[in-house]
């Protein structure tokens, strides 16, 4: 969680404790969204490679 708190103060350009404070407005909300499916999928991408990585490792 802490990733996409920080992504979405680098968006806004504000703080990480003004990310958290407002965490429960529309757009706070909308964006926490937004970057959260994007640091899952990448997470999901990670996996991915790492299991390729493997497989190639083990042949």
């Amino acid at each position: 969680m802490g990733e996409v708190y920080f992504r979405v103060s680098q968006h806004l350009g504000i703080v990480i404790s003004e990310v958290i404070r407002k965490k429960f407005t529309p757009d706070m909300m909308l964006l926490i969204h937004k970057y959260s499916n994007i640091v899952r999928n990448e997470y999901k991408e990670y996996q991915k490679i790492q299991e390729e990585l493997n497989k190639n490792k083990f042949k």
